[in-house]
């Protein structure tokens, strides 16, 4: 459980999550005062599978790692995420478990709104409540397509399709190119997209020798989206 001290001023960012988007100034700026940030380091559990779903997470600065593990101890990266976002509707809504486990990639702000004003909100509002119906089914979607690349992508196609969405969200123009941060291990992307650190690295070498990369030390330069795409099909 995360012990934490209240904070009660309304300078908040919660508009800037995505399910928090559809909701009104006005809405979010009765709930921020009802919550409270924490500050983890790199490397911190910020809640683990099975915990009780007593609190929605907004992240609000750094990336965090959200994983499931197997009944053998192995563990399974769902994503890799960047604030702003959040994390434990569904536990939210149905009061079960959170179903995930949540690990600070880098030092994280977050904001924690509590079951019970989370609940009032969407009660009271039809907008809000509009709005996290909207915000979950999005996440549901986000799920089914990602099963349906396990399913039906090859490795170089998930990696061609991880470095384009990656490209889309953080990417970077310079001249010609786009240049994409690659701040995670080859291991941790295996674990994202459901196959080893071996494929990923023998996908990413293949990638450079036909010219649609460059593999730099902390980035990844795509030269060629157009070839990267091919193998999205």
């Amino acid at each position: 459980m995360l012990g934490m001290s209240r904070d009660q001023t309304i300078n908040h960012s919660l508009g800037d999550v995505p399910l928090f988007s559809g909701i009104s100034a006005a809405s979010l700026d009765r709930l921020a005062p009802q919550s409270w940030q924490r500050s983890f380091p790199e490397g911190q559990v910020l809640a683990s599978e099975g915990d009780p779903g007593e609190s929605l997470l907004v992240l609000e600065t750094g990336q965090v790692k959200i994983s499931r593990f197997t009944s053998s101890g192995h563990e399974v990266v769902l994503a890799i995420v960047d604030a702003p976002a959040s994390f434990g509707e569904l536990a939210l809504i149905d009061g079960a478990p959170r179903s995930a486990t949540i690990v600070a990639q880098t030092a994280v702000n977050v904001r924690v709104v509590p079951r019970q004003a989370f609940v009032a909100l969407i009660q009271g509002d039809p907008q809000a409540a509009m709005a996290v119906l909207h915000a979950v089914t999005t996440m549901v979607r986000a799920t089914n397509e990602r099963l349906a690349d396990v399913l039906s992508l090859d490795v170089p196609g998930r990696v061609a399709k991880w470095l384009l969405a990656r490209a889309a969200a953080r990417g970077e123009r310079r001249e010609s190119v786009m240049v994409v941060p690659f701040d995670l291990s080859q291991r941790e992307l295996a674990s994202e997209l459901g196959t080893t650190r071996v494929s990923i690295n023998k996908a990413l070498k293949s990638f450079e020798s036909l010219h649609a990369i460059r593999l730099e030390r902390d980035e990844i330069v795509i030269l060629n989206a157009d070839l990267l795409t091919e193998y999205t099909y």
